[in-house]
């Protein structure tokens, strides 16, 4: 394997150390048996080294070339047999390797260069017998320096990448709203404000029920935020706006080949992603009657089963759920399961529309403009009277949105009626002409209307306070305040 006098020296002196007492009944054939076994190990060991994705060379202890393995030698550009027996310095002029010899001590992961565009990453490490260093390896660990900067780069930009979806994915997975959030003094969202955060403080479920934009949702984060799961995740599941065919398999999750288009690998579902946190289900009652009855059980065992799989999956959450619709009324029609609703509303809280908080008209709109970072704009008088007069049949959703358009359109930062959509002004107008004709108001007739339309209900069920409510398609507390307030 090595043809100098170099290497003969070094053989000589690898001889001496493999020596050993012969016994006197030592066959002299076994010797050279082992010999022969020595010999062939070596070419093993040989062709092991040149096709390893690795450079290495032996030196002596005058930095003399022993070995160099066939991937060292077309990395320098030269045959392996003739570099034996030159100095290190030959092919590489600033080589640390006599350094090595003289320290005794190991070098790992240093740069060296080799050509002016070529620099590698290499160990040297120091070969001793007896205490003193005999020899030194030294082996390439990336062919090419620019192999680590490249690799370091697509690391670096793997970390970035990671830690972005890291923080998406605890953007969406975290409550944004707190009860602070929600603005108001009328004294029946304070109320409720009130019996909120009792609420939060259980573990229980709580179902929060409102018209369409009254602030459902804010106030299931705000019970999240307030609760001891607050630093568990807030997970939001809107039943209306996901397909019915959908719906499972995005609360439950399901296995890999569950279902033709299923990915690969499976997907955990929402209730697995809200373990140890706060479950949101908006709009349950579009929730379809199947999904119903899994989430009953899953309430009642705390256990869930994906689609397509074998074994039960522990979760751990709090379910809050919200409605716009009458859930009484539709477990009547066989569209809710009553068994579910009994499960839920244990804890209920019931948000007031925008029209029975009139005094909280102006605060929320100085809201809006805060958030849309337009302190300096102003309302005119006749303009804050027209939206104090209006119904608001789209609750607070409603006005946020008119007084984002009022913004677009507003000039000298003033909002006034010309800005306020025509159905405000209308409004307004058809109030106004009704009190020029001596017209009885809209608010009394109304009122009036209803106070007839209660007491025939009443009548109709014999004073039954549930019957009625169910037959008026509201709940028993949303009865008695208006049985209350027509004097009934």
């Amino acid at each position: 394997m090595v043809s100098t006098d170099s290497s003969k020296d070094f053989a000589k002196d690898r001889k001496k150390d493999l020596a050993w007492p012969v016994p006197p009944a030592f066959d002299t054939r076994r010797r050279e048996e082992l010999v022969g076994e020595l010999a062939d190990f070596a070419g093993v060991l040989e062709l092991l080294l040149d096709n390893v994705y690795s450079g290495i060379i032996l030196c002596d202890r005058n930095s003399k070339i022993l070995y160099m393995n066939r991937f060292y030698a077309e990395l320098l550009g030269t045959n392996k047999d003739e570099a034996l027996g030159k100095h290190i310095k030959e092919y590489f002029p600033d080589s640390r390797l006599p350094g090595v010899v003289e320290t005794g001590k190991m070098e790992l992961g240093r740069r060296c260069s080799l050509r002016a565009d070529i620099a590698l990453l290499v160990n040297r490490i120091p070969l001793k017998r007896g205490g003193k260093t005999v020899g030194v390896v030294l082996q390439t660990i990336f062919k090419d320096y620019t192999e680590v900067s490249d690799l370091m780069k697509r690391l670096s930009l793997l970390e970035k990448e990671v830690n972005y979806y890291k923080r998406g994915l605890v953007s969406v997975l975290s409550p944004t709203y707190s009860f602070d959030s929600i603005i108001g003094r009328n004294k029946r969202i304070l109320e409720v404000k009130r019996i909120a955060e009792k609420y939060a403080k259980t573990d229980a479920s709580v179902l929060i029920l409102g018209a369409t934009g009254t602030g459902k949702e804010l106030f299931a984060h705000a019970v999240h935020l307030a609760s001891k799961r607050r630093r568990g995740a807030f997970v939001c599941v809107n039943c209306a706006a996901i397909p019915r065919e959908l719906l499972e398999s995005e609360l439950f999750g399901y296995e890999t080949g569950a279902f033709t288009g299923a990915r690969r690998q499976g997907k955990a579902g929402k209730m697995e992603l809200a373990h140890r946190g706060t479950l949101f289900l908006d709009e349950i009652g579009d929730l379809p009657l199947g999904a119903q009855a899994k989430l009953l059980r899953v309430l009642e065992t705390r256990k869930i089963e994906k689609l397509g799989g074998l074994k039960s999956v522990d979760v751990d959450f709090r379910l809050v759920a919200s409605t716009n619709r009458e859930l009484k009324a539709m477990i009547d029609h066989h569209e809710f399961r009553e068994d579910l609703f009994y499960r839920m509303n244990a804890l209920t809280v019931e948000i007031p529309p925008l029209s029975e908080r009139v005094e909280d008209i102006r605060a929320l709109v100085d809201h809006f403009l805060q958030s849309m970072e337009r302190p300096n704009f102003s309302v005119t008088a006749t303009a804050m009277s027209m939206l104090e007069g209006y119904s608001w049949p789209g609750n607070i959703r409603e006005l946020k949105n008119i007084v984002e358009r009022a913004v677009s359109l507003a000039e000298n930062n003033v909002i006034d009626i010309d800005q306020l959509p025509c159905e405000i002004r209308e409004f307004t107008c058809n109030a106004r002409q009704g009190e020029s004709a001596n017209l009885t108001p809209l608010s009394k007739a109304l009122a009036r209307c209803e106070r007839e339309v209660l007491l025939e209900a009443l009548k109709i069920t014999h004073g039954n306070m549930s019957k009625t409510a169910r037959l008026l398609g509201i709940s028993r507390s949303t009865l008695y305040e208006k049985c209350k307030a027509r004097g009934i």
